[in-house]
């Protein structure tokens, strides 16, 4: 326990980024701000928490094997993703853990692209970014699959994410830098020239929240520690034309990282 939070154990405090100021005046003023010591508390997990996760990851799995096999031309985004919602809830899930991303053709162009009536079409590379809620903890998984033979383009752009997503899940370590670990990725998108395409950082904490610390990007300056769940989630997005990102939820150990989703990362040919 740091000194910090040792000194505020017998008294309140607030965390001002998550209150507002009319309930800060409602509880009177004078409050120490805590700034992010809560968030720094829960990065490390413990086993129990880690089970939980392990859980949530399982069933988003699960969910994406099923759903993948009835992904057909002319089914629209938001038709797959509500089938995605649907079966985490089936297989147990407390819910989806965050809404629910599909982005074909296009539309894989944008991140965090909204799902909406475009039908899938025989040709297109299909994103999902998507997981399931369990016992208050959050699963993170992206996968692109291709409807139909890929292209030329579309198989390069592929296999050039599934590079920097390997090169980054194996920078993971204990005592690794998070501005490190996502140059391990990144530099490998850059040296292909796709540098000004990857626009967001390599990845994120996961637990109480779908977006905790640390954040591994590239003017980070902390360290990762043991026991730390996060994902590593490079991608290439090309205006007009698509992208592909790929997303694992994973755990640091001091053995070599342990992998949360285990959805094949080879390109699925729906």
């Amino acid at each position: 326990m740091t000194a910090a939070l040792v000194e505020l154990a017998d008294r309140p405090g607030i965390e001002a980024h998550d209150m507002s100021v009319a309930e800060y005046q409602r509880l009177g003023g004078g409050l120490p701000l805590l700034g992010r010591l809560v968030e720094l508390l829960r990065v490390v997990k413990d086993e129990s928490e880690i089970a939980s996760l392990r859980t949530a990851c399982e069933l988003t799995d699960r969910a994406f094997a099923d759903v993948a096999a009835t992904i057909a031309p002319g089914m629209t985004e938001r038709q797959v993703a509500r089938a995605l919602d649907t079966r985490m809830a089936e297989l147990g899930a407390d819910g989806p853990a965050f809404d629910t991303i599909v982005a074909s053709g296009p539309n894989g162009a944008v991140p965090h692209h909204s799902p909406g009536e475009r039908p899938i079409e025989r040709g297109d590379l299909v994103t999902m970014d998507f997981g399931a809620l369990y016992d208050g903890y959050h699963a993170d998984m992206t996968r692109t699959v291709a409807v139909g033979a890929p292209s030329g383009w579309q198989r390069e752009l592929y296999d050039l994410v599934l590079a920097a997503q390997r090169a980054g899940r194996h920078a993971l370590a204990p005592g690794a830098g998070t501005g490190e670990v996502d140059a391990a990725a990144r530099t490998l998108i850059e040296d292909a020239g796709h540098g000004e395409h990857f626009g967001h950082g390599l990845g994120h904490g996961v637990g109480l929240e779908i977006h905790e610390d640390p954040f591994l990007r590239s003017a980070g300056a902390g360290r990762l520690e043991d026991r730390v769940p996060i994902t590593v989630e490079p991608g290439v997005y090309l205006q007009g034309r698509g992208g592909v990102r790929i997303e694992d939820t994973l755990v640091t150990r001091a053995g070599g990282p342990e992998l949360l989703t285990r959805t094949t990362k080879e390109l699925l040919v729906l």
